[in-house]
């Protein structure tokens, strides 16, 4: 009781002003110290959700390893991808460079796929995951029809799936959105 007599005698040494204007400029006797006291300019602030009333950044876990190698996977993909196109092109002709871009239709999705990871949810893994998919697919094809390059695409396309695959991957895509 002693704390609340004493701040309220610090409120009502200004008698300048009448306890509506203090009020109106925020000179109540509840904003002295110890009451509802702003908080220190200098203090730092935390990076976590301090209650409903002061609403502070909530600090953004890291990506977790399998979804990083899996979009720099894509990223691969993507590239080896424009790299066999253009050879494709350069040798064969425009029906080779259009065979070639046809065959890397789920290499571009899986790669618009991964640029999104950072701030999307589990509609990209799930969309990349079938994405990957099809690269299996598509690289079985080649293999079958005698074209080496399957190889590289079947690769990627399993180690796609299977880093976005465990649980670390699925809480990273669950994880509440900005």
């Amino acid at each position: 009781m002693a704390h609340f007599c004493a701040c309220r005698h610090a409120a009502s040494l200004d008698t300048k002003r009448s306890r509506s204007q203090r009020i109106l400029l925020g000179m109540s006797y509840q904003n002295q110290p110890g009451w509802n006291a702003p908080p220190n300019p200098q203090q730092v602030t935390p990076p976590y959700y301090r209650g409903p009333y002061q609403p502070y950044p909530v600090a953004q876990p890291p990506m977790p390893g399998s979804v990083r190698a899996a979009r720099v996977l894509a990223y691969v993909a993507a590239g080896f991808a424009a790299l066999g196109t253009a050879l494709a092109g350069v040798m064969a002709g425009p029906a080779g460079a259009g065979a070639a871009l046809g065959s890397a239709i789920p290499v571009i999705g899986v790669f618009i796929c991964a640029l999104c990871f950072a701030r999307s949810g589990s509609g990209a893994k799930v969309t990349a995951i079938v994405f990957a998919s099809f690269m299996i697919l598509f690289g079985l094809g080649a293999l079958g029809r005698g074209l080496p390059a399957g190889i590289v695409q079947l690769g990627l396309g399993i180690a796609i799936v299977a880093t976005l695959s465990p649980r670390q991957s699925g809480d990273w895509f669950r994880r509440p959105q900005r």
